[in-house]
């Protein structure tokens, strides 16, 4: 975990912006009963070009994504569509099963303290969210993560271009883990395009 370098300050920053959004949208929508989220918002070292979002709200952002991000919206784009899937709860039933294949001391090592306890935990939680969505989840996931970043002020448009420079990356090179489990084609590019009038509407500067 990387603490206190201007990334990892800029994506607490972003993770807040949206955290305070989402809150208000769970309130607008008679849903803040269902979730109980203690968000956290952390950056990880890491060549792995990967971001993930658990169903209590720890956010890890991997370095190896950030040249992909290239600026704050980008960012928003990413910790929006991952908390999306959190929202969702695409991940909750296989999370749960895996969480009681693999035990859950490391949980209990972390709230004990500890930089290794730590790293531990997200080793864990990346493995246990790189779970393969299907489309329609996907899809929903987009929706939701476009939704999130026009209310914490992030205009949508900038979806667009992040998920095209996220297709590049797997042109002539092996595809990014991210990639693996968030497809990216021009299908998904078109139907965020298409959702753009829908979540500018919630778009405030």
């Amino acid at each position: 975990v990387i603490n206190n370098s201007t990334d990892a300050q800029r994506i607490k920053r972003i993770g807040n912006k949206l955290a305070t959004a989402i809150e208000l949208y769970l309130k607008q929508n008679g849903y803040s009963d269902q979730y109980a989220f203690k968000w956290e918002f952390n950056l990880i070292e890491s060549k792995e070009v990967n971001a993930w979002c658990m169903p209590g709200g720890k956010v890890a952002v991997y370095s190896g994504i950030l040249p992909v991000t290239k600026d704050d919206a980008g960012l928003a784009t990413v910790m929006g569509h991952e908390i999306g899937h959190a929202i969702a709860k695409h991940s909750a039933e296989a999370i749960s099963r895996q969480m009681l294949l693999q035990g859950a001391g490391s949980a209990v090592n972390v709230a004990s303290g500890g930089k290794a306890a730590v790293n531990q935990l997200y080793g864990v939680g990346g493995q246990l969210v790189s779970l393969h969505y299907s489309r329609n989840q996907e899809t929903e996931a987009d929706r939701l993560g476009l939704t999130f970043m026009a209310m914490a002020g992030y205009d949508p448009h900038n979806a667009i271009t992040f998920w095209q420079r996220m297709a590049a990356q797997s042109n002539g090179q092996q595809q990014p883990e991210f990639l693996s489990t968030h497809p990216a084609d021009a299908t998904r590019i078109a139907n965020i395009q298409a959702r753009i009038p829908e979540a500018m509407k919630y778009y405030k500067k």
